[in-house]
């Protein structure tokens, strides 16, 4: 009877000090979506001191692959070795690439500094699995909710913030910003998050080193479309970056089919409804995820150059703000649609909806209201799939195996937002207009080219969405 009291005692202390978790956890996950977003709205800045939106575009790609390594590798580490433990490491390297990406004004240690700043990837499911750990059962999706909300908010006004910083000075200040935010992150999961549980040192083994064969495959195929931009596709060294990508990719997949605890569960792709959900996870990571990059660019151009809509960096930020707000707002909408109508439906109609808003951009580009009317459109469809794919792949995955499916859908995601970083970066570099010295910003035809590129990708996303199952009690649900 007295355990029993002093459990219960215990129990009512954890959920008393649920805020006490999660106000820490945000603090970080703020950091990791300030440190994706804020550099949208440095975009036009860099591209003037770097010379074209291909150098410039290294920032992101660069970040966006580390993040994909290290939402597996940090990942993985911190359910072996603690949660805790392992996002102080991750804080600790993300706020070190702030410094050097602060202190310099070289692009190779830019880009340094952007890979270091992406270990930050894996701060969510770090921060979701230490609410787990330590939260009562009944607080869980309080504390996930939370983090969501954090995250969500964060990303939102991220690219008005870096656009406040651009207007009153220059784009180290935002690296700057969040390093002060890395250490304040970092202070405060060390002093307010508890301890990790007892843990195994002996258990880092098996494919901490060979599931990261796909980081070769990814960095061979950004050097090949970053070549190919400039050299075209016969060229011989875009066949070699080819290769090794080829190359790189197919020994990843053996590694990961042959161990017997691999990194990132292949074989989940198995399974039909997870395959087909993470084959749409990549055309919209492809395409419509890169519209901050895209459209913060566009806004801050002057028309002058050739297009653009001429705006200062902060109201640059606003355009993308309310179709944010807007799609947050939808969030709890969507699984309802889904338990009602299914995910091939639900999910095939927001990506129509990306198809329409980016489409229509191709022929109204040129009006501020009409472009933020469009953005709202296609934000509410990346919205809407992005939900929907999430909960076929979390109830599709075994019970036991639900934290792996959705950190290989985390890998799969970051890496595939890598190479249509690269893909975009490139195609706004193609025939851009020559200002100052060798400074090259994109042509009206660039853009048009890119709209296309993302209304594409939306439209192969829709044609593989009719693979989903049409109604979710189709899904194999975990136990």
């Amino acid at each position: 009877m007295t355990d029993m009291a002093a459990a219960g005692v215990t129990n009512a202390d954890r959920s008393g000090s649920i805020w006490r978790l999660v106000l820490p956890l945000m603090v970080a996950e703020v950091v990791g979506s300030l440190e994706l977003t804020m550099i949208y709205a440095a975009m036009r800045s860099l591209i003037a001191d770097f010379g074209s939106a291909s150098a410039a575009g290294w920032l992101i790609t660069s970040f966006m692959l580390s993040s994909a390594a290290g939402a597996a590798l940090f990942g993985r580490l911190g359910d072996l070795l603690g949660r805790r433990r392992i996002l102080l490491a991750v804080l600790v390297i993300s706020t070190a690439g702030s410094v050097i990406s602060a202190l310099t004004r070289d692009l190779g240690w830019l880009i340094v500094g952007r890979a270091m700043q992406g270990a930050a990837g894996s701060i969510v499911p770090l921060c979701f699995g230490i609410v787990r750990e330590h939260a009562p059962p009944g607080r869980v999706p309080f504390g996930v909710s939370m983090l969501a909300v954090a995250a969500s908010l964060a990303s939102a006004t991220g690219l008005v913030i870096g656009g406040v910083i651009i207007d009153l000075a220059d784009w180290s200040m935002i690296f700057k910003v969040t390093a002060a935010m890395g250490l304040l992150a970092t202070f405060c999961i060390a002093v307010f998050v508890q301890r990790d549980r007892a843990w195994d040192p002996g258990a880092v083994r098996d494919d901490l080193i060979g599931g990261l064969l796909f980081i070769p495959a990814a960095v061979g195929l950004l050097l090949a479309i970053d070549n190919m931009g400039h050299a075209g596709w016969s060229d011989r060294m875009t066949l070699v970056y080819v290769a090794v990508a080829v190359a790189s990719l197919a020994a990843w997949v053996w590694r990961e089919l042959s161990v017997p605890n691999p990194l990132l569960q292949v074989r989940l792709l198995a399974r039909p409804e997870i395959g087909w959900a993470n084959a749409c996870y990549v055309a919209l990571a492809l395409g419509a995820f890169q519209g901050g990059q895209i459209m913060a660019l566009f806004g801050q151009q002057a028309p002058e150059t050739g297009a653009g809509l001429g705006l200062s960096a902060t109201a640059a930020g606003f355009l993308l703000l309310p179709a944010n707000f807007i799609t947050a707002a939808c969030y709890p909408f969507v699984a309802r649609m889904v338990e009602r109508h299914g995910p091939r439906l639900v999910g095939a109609i927001g990506f129509l909806m990306i198809v329409v808003g980016f489409g229509s951009l191709i022929l109204w580009h040129h009006d501020v209201a009409l472009v933020m009317t469009l953005l709202v459109i296609q934000s509410i469809g990346l919205g809407v799939v992005y939900v929907t794919l999430q909960i076929v792949i979390v109830s599709a995955a075994p019970a036991d195996r639900v934290s792996e499916a959705t950190g290989m859908m985390t890998v799969i995601r970051a890496t595939a937002m890598a190479i249509g970083a690269q893909t975009v970066a490139t195609l706004l570099s193609a025939a851009g207009h020559h200002g100052a010295g060798v400074v090259r910003f994109p042509a009206e035809a660039d853009y048009i080219t890119v709209f296309l590129f993302v209304g594409g990708t939306a439209l192969v996303g829709m044609l593989i969405a009719r693979k989903l199952p049409p109604r979710l009690t189709a899904v194999a649900r975990p136990h």
